[in-house]
């Protein structure tokens, strides 16, 4: 998921480019943003000016999509010590690479998914950051429905590399307003829940790194989102732009962390972007 700043979001999304088959179809995408937090699995990990760089491509038979990508960020601020970030102290770089490859099925509102994710860490541990000690795999799977008036999804994650445990994921979007006729608007609602129910501490593996202090609620987050779509060009694509007010209430210990000696139990944010398209959105996993 995916981040959410308050300095806002610049993406530029891409490329769906029909296949030689007429039965299939080839995707990319290309997605550059930035914000003033990066969260993943309501954990904040890195506070300041964050940009991210992503790359997605893929390829559509019929209800089947299987996809890949890759996920840079960066961290552009110079972190003091103390501060919240991947890092560690000293000038902005590079902190985390994600590589990631999934497949999908589409079977009427249903859709379904599995995927797995590498995440390589590039901070400098004895300075405060995440380090390669960091670096895991997760595999993932998933389950939602489309509707007209609500549109959930389950997922589950599970790390098999160094923290060996389950989260879940539940989340849903629900449209609030919609405007159908040129220029589009839209207005949704979009909440989440996580469950942990391994990626805490364990005392049979105590030199495991635990994502998570304890098992059970981890964190709720609601967000209201708007889309107005600027312009199309019939047969190109189209541009759009987007606001977001983004909400967290953390439970877990680790989810309240937000740098040294700092504990938050309610995070507020804005997001601000704008959306290039040409052709058609990729799949993408997060």
């Amino acid at each position: 998921m995916p981040n959410r700043p308050a300095l806002g979001i610049l993406s530029l999304l891409g490329l769906l480019v029909p296949g030689a088959c007429l039965a299939a179809q080839f995707e990319a995408r290309l997605d550059l943003s930035s914000s003033n937090r990066y969260t993943w699995h309501g954990l904040s990990r890195a506070a300041g000016i964050v940009a991210q760089s992503a790359v997605a491509a893929g390829f559509r038979s019929g209800r089947l999509t299987i996809a890949t990508g890759f996920v840079r960020h960066h961290e552009l601020d110079r972190v003091s010590p103390g501060e919240l970030t991947e890092l560690g102290t000293g000038s902005g770089r590079v902190g985390e690479d994600d590589f990631w490859a999934q497949a999908g099925l589409e079977l009427g509102r249903f859709r379904l998914s599995s995927g797995v994710v590498r995440y390589h860490f590039r901070g400098e541990a004895p300075e405060g950051g995440g380090g390669p000690l960091r670096n895991t795999t997760e595999v993932s799977a998933a389950a939602g429905t489309i509707g007209r008036y609500l549109n959930p999804t389950l997922e589950a994650w599970w790390d098999v590399g160094r923290v060996r445990g389950a989260f879940l994921r539940a989340s849903a979007t629900s449209p609030v307003v919609g405007w159908p006729f040129e220029p589009f608007f839209f207005i949704a609602l979009a909440g989440e829940v996580g469950l942990n129910l391994g990626q805490g501490p364990d005392p049979a593996r105590p030199g495991d790194l635990a994502n998570f202090s304890d098992r059970g609620v981890t964190h709720a987050a609601l967000a209201l989102n708007t889309v107005h779509r600027l312009h199309h060009w019939g047969g190109v694509g189209s541009a759009s732009l987007s606001f977001g007010l983004n909400s967290q209430l953390n439970f877990d210990e680790a989810a309240r962390f937000n740098g040294l000696g700092r504990r938050n139990g309610l995070i507020l944010w804005l997001s601000a972007g704008v959306t290039l398209l040409l052709g058609g959105e990729a799949r993408v996993l997060r």
